[in-house]
């Protein structure tokens, strides 16, 4: 099967400030589909060469215009203010990624009627769009309880990786720092307050992410400010997972603390 892929992020590494947590496990998803036998097209811009470096050319195969495809795979963009939509197209900072999707559901999922699935990574898709009544989508979420008519699909981890991970070491590893968050605020400032402010309050903390851009650097909940360095590159962060001995894991936009 021919599978185009609609995705705003990186295979690789990436760059430092950028919000994309998909770089997390969108290659084993996209080369456990290739060891499946299916061709995958990447169909947005190629992010990974033309702002991080990196040249995967010779791995993996991007079409900036509508190839013949038997299915369309689309990580969901939503509008953006200041940064996706068209009245700032062509101005600094503006990305082009809820354009492209625009056209690619224009041509395939409307045009065509192409076998579709959204994943709506962010849980930003309204409960009332119409795309969720249409035979040909599927929408999935990366949440234990999705919203309903929708199909849960957490992020994949390699079956290598789980395969090669030994219990016994991973349990007697040092953890020195009791609690680690990284991650982004957007849209989380109950939910944080709620799980992870009173924890951060009594136990030392490492925050990591675009935290301190959208919210105070004491939230109501805590007696003492949180510790917000700048955005740490991908080895510190992975160190300070490993260092901690709770991570909160989040699953999507958090319309409320519960879902989190």
């Amino acid at each position: 099967m021919r599978i185009g892929y609609s995705c705003w992020g990186f295979l690789g590494p990436g760059i430092v400030d950028t919000p994309d947590g998909g770089r997390s496990h969108r290659r084993v998803l996209v080369d456990g589909l290739g060891a499946l036998g299916h061709q995958l097209v990447l169909l947005q811009a190629n992010r990974d060469l033309h702002e991080a470096g990196l040249d995967l050319r010779d791995h993996y195969s991007w079409d900036p215009g509508l190839p013949e495809l038997d299915m369309l795979m689309l990580e969901w963009r939503w509008p953006i203010p200041g940064r996706n939509l068209a009245a700032t197209c062509g101005t600094p900072g503006h990305t082009c990624d809820l354009h492209r999707q625009d056209e690619l559901l224009a041509h395939y999922t409307l045009g065509q009627n192409t076998p579709t699935l959204l994943w709506d990574k962010d849980r930003r898709l309204g409960g009332d769009d119409p795309l969720r009544h249409r035979a040909n989508v599927a929408v999935c979420e990366p949440a234990l309880y999705p919203t309903p008519g929708a199909t849960s699909l957490l992020f994949p981890v390699a079956d290598l990786a789980l395969d090669q991970a030994d219990p016994a070491a991973l349990a007697a590893t040092p953890r020195p720092l009791p609690l680690a968050y990284v991650g982004n605020q957007y849209d989380r400032d109950r939910a944080f307050d709620v799980f992870f402010a009173p924890a951060a309050a009594g136990f030392a903390h490492r925050v990591a992410g675009q935290v301190a851009r959208h919210q105070p650097l004491a939230p109501r909940a805590l007696h003492r400010p949180l510790r917000l360095p700048r955005r740490r590159r991908a080895v510190p962060v992975r160190a300070g997972h490993r260092a901690a001995a709770a991570r909160p894991l989040r699953q999507g936009r958090a319309h409320d603390p519960a879902a989190v």
